[in-house]
C-alpha cells in the first residue's frame, strides 16, 4: 500500500530501513531495469527525473551493502517510495545558521553531486582517448612524461587504453540496450560470441575481457559490506564517494555481472575516472601519474586552440626580468582582431571537501590551483603592459584583455560573486572555465569566439554554457572525432578480413 513519506527532513535511519526491507537482489536488479529503460535526461531544463543515476546508486549502495538476501521481492511502487524518501533526506543546511551562507553551501553540495552526470557520454570517452592517448608530447621537453609512456596503459588497465574504453562502450550498450529486453541492465561476456571481439584492438577472447573487468570494474556485496562506513556523517554520507561509482559492475549475483546504474559504466572511463584508476598518490607511480597527466592536459587544451582559424596561438614565454631572474608567462596567448585571450591551465578538480561547501569553503577555494591562476594571469598583464620585454613584442596591447583558467573538471558556481570573493583581484576580466565547455566553444562558427567571450564577461555570466544557445556550432570538435573514431564499438565495425589482418 502507498504510503505517504514523512516529511522533509527525513532522517538516514528512516530511509535505511526503508531500503533493508527488500531483498538486495530483487531491489538491484529493479534498479538496474529501470536506470537502463529510463535514461537520465542529460539536459536539466527537460525537467526533474526521480530516477536520476545518483538517487538510483544511493539506493543500490545501501541495499547492497546492508541489506539481506530473502527479504521481500521489491516492487516498483516500492522504489518509488524509496526514492521519495531519498529526495527528502535531511542536509547540513537544516543544521546551520541562518543566512545566505548555508544555501550556498546546499547549492555547492547538490551542483556537484548531481552535475557530473549530465556531462555528454560522446564528449567523456573522447576526451580519454584524445588527451590521454593521441595527445603528442614532445621527448625532448624540458619536463618529460615520467611513467605515461609507450605501455603504460597496458600496465595500468591490462590492455590498452582503446581496449578499455570499447570495454566500457561495450558493457553500457549491452545494460541499456541489448536486444533481449530481459538482459538489460547485466552483462555477461558469453553473450557474444568470440568473433565478435575482433572489433578490439589487442583482447581477442571473452576470457581476457572479464580479466580486465573484474581488475577495474567489478565489486561484490561482501566487499560493498566490509566497506560500508560504520561512523559516517548522516547528513553528508550520500554526497560522498559511492564504490559503485568506481567498481559499477557487480559480481556473485546470478545471472552474469549486474548493473546497477549503466552511467557509471562509462563515469569509469572518462579522464577523471582514469585519473583515480592511476593516480594512487600513496604510490611513486601513482604521483608521477597524476603529474603526467597534467603535462598532457596543458597540450590537450593547445590542440584545441589550434582548431581556431580567427587568433594566433602564442605558446608559454620565458620572460628575461633581469641578468638573474626570468619568468614565465601564462601557457597560450590567443591573438584575436579585437581581444587578446590570456590562458592559464589547472589539471585540477574540485576536492570533496569542497564540494561539501562547508564553513572552511572559503580557505579550500584559496588553497586551490585556481588561486594560483589568478595571480600569473595578473602578472602577464603586468609583463604584457609594462612595454619592456621583447619576447612579448607580438601580442598587441591596443585591445580588450580577458584571462581564462581552464580547469580539467568543473567548479560549478566558481564565477559568482559569492565564490569570486574569496579568490584574488584580477587586472582584467578572467573566467574559468572547464574543459568541456573550451571543447565546443572552439568550434563556434558564424562568429568569433572572442565575441562569445566578450559576451559572457559583459552579461556576468555563471559559465560559458550559459551563452551557447545563442551561437551556432560544429556538429564536431575535430579533437574529440579523432578520439571517437578510435574506440572499439564506437568507430566503425572493421571487417572480419581487416581484423584477421590486423591479428
Amino acid at each position: 500500500m502507498w504510503q505517504t513519506p514523512p516529511s522533509y527532513p527525513v532522517p538516514e535511519p528512516v530511509y535505511f530501513e526503508r531500503v533493508l526491507r527488500h531483498d538486495p537482489n530483487s531491489l538491484t536488479r529493479l534498479i538496474a531495469v529501470n536506470s537502463a529503460a529510463v535514461p537520465f535526461a542529460k539536459n536539466p531544463a527537460q525537467g526533474f527525473n526521480p530516477l536520476a543515476p545518483w538517487a538510483l546508486l544511493d539506493v543500490a549502495w545501501v541495499s547492497l551493502a546492508r541489506g539481506r538476501d530473502n527479504r521481500h521481492p521489491a516492487t516498483g511502487r516500492d522504489l518509488s517510495e524509496i526514492l521519495n524518501l531519498f529526495w527528502a533526506l535531511d542536509d547540513p543546511v537544516t543544521q546551520e545558521p541562518e543566512g545566505m551562507k548555508r544555501w550556498e553551501g546546499f547549492l555547492q553540495r547538490t551542483i556537484h553531486h548531481q552535475a557530473p552526470w549530465q556531462e555528454d557520454n560522446y564528449s567523456q570517452l573522447s576526451r580519454t582517448m584524445a588527451w590521454l592517448s593521441q595527445t603528442p608530447y614532445p621527448a625532448d621537453s624540458d619536463d618529460p612524461l615520467e611513467v605515461i609512456v609507450p605501455g603504460w596503459d597496458d600496465k595500468l588497465l591490462g590492455c590498452s587504453l582503446a581496449d578499455y574504453l570499447g570495454i566500457a562502450n561495450l558493457v553500457w550498450g549491452c545494460a541499456t540496450a541489448h536486444p533481449n529486453p530481459r538482459r538489460r541492465g547485466r552483462f555477461a561476456v558469453d553473450w557474444y560470441p568470440a568473433e565478435d571481439y575482433d572489433q578490439f584492438d589487442g583482447l581477442r577472447s571473452p576470457s581476457e575481457i572479464k580479466v580486465v573487468l573484474n581488475r577495474h570494474l567489478v565489486t561484490t556485496k561482501n566487499k560493498l559490506r566490509v566497506s560500508f562506513p560504520t561512523d559516517h556523517d548522516p547528513l553528508r554520507r550520500r554526497y560522498g564517494h559511492n564504490p559503485l561509482r568506481s567498481t559499477p559492475l557487480v559480481g556473485g549475483v546470478p545471472g552474469g555481472y549486474l548493473v546497477p546504474v549503466p552511467a557509471a559504466v562509462l563515469d569509469k572511463a572518462s579522464p577523471l575516472g582514469l585519473y583515480y584508476t592511476g593516480g594512487d598518490n600513496m604510490s611513486k607511480w601513482g604521483q608521477s601519474f597524476t603529474t603526467d597527466v597534467g603535462r598532457l592536459f596543458e597540450r590537450y587544451v593547445g590542440r584545441h586552440l589550434d582548431l581556431l582559424t580567427d587568433a594566433k596561438v602564442q605558446p608559454e614565454t620565458l620572460v628575461k626580468i633581469s641578468k638573474k631572474e626570468s619568468r614565465k608567462t601564462v601557457d597560450f596567448f590567443v591573438v584575436f582582431p579585437d581581444l587578446v585571450l590570456l590562458i592559464e591551465v589547472k589539471s585540477t578538480r574540485p576536492s570533496e571537501q569542497l564540494r561539501f561547501g562547508g564553513p572552511d569553503f572559503a580557505a579550500l577555494l584559496r588553497g586551490t590551483p585556481i588561486n594560483k591562476g589568478f595571480e600569473q594571469i595578473n602578472r602577464s598583464v603586468d609583463l604584457l603592459r609594462s612595454g619592456k620585454h621583447p619576447e612579448l613584442a607580438g601580442i598587441p596591447t591596443d585591445r580588450r584583455m580577458i584571462g581564462m583558467v581552464v580547469t580539467a573538471e568543473p567548479f560549478h558556481q566558481i564565477n559568482t560573486p559569492a565564490q569570486r570573493e574569496h579568490l584574488p583581484e584580477t587586472k582584467i576580466p578572467v573566467m574559468v572555465t572547464a574543459i568541456a565547455e573550451l571543447e565546443q566553444a572552439v568550434t563556434i562558427t558564424g562568429t568569433s569566439l572572442a565575441d562569445l567571450l566578450g559576451a559572457a564577461v559583459d552579461a556576468d555570466a555563471v559559465d560559458l554554457r550559459q551563452l551557447f544557445p545563442q551561437y551556432e556550432f560544429l556538429e564536431h570538435n575535430a579533437v574529440l572525432e579523432q578520439g571517437w573514431s578510435a574506440i572499439p564499438f564506437a568507430r566503425p565495425r572493421r571487417p572480419r578480413a581487416q581484423s584477421a589482418a590486423v591479428i
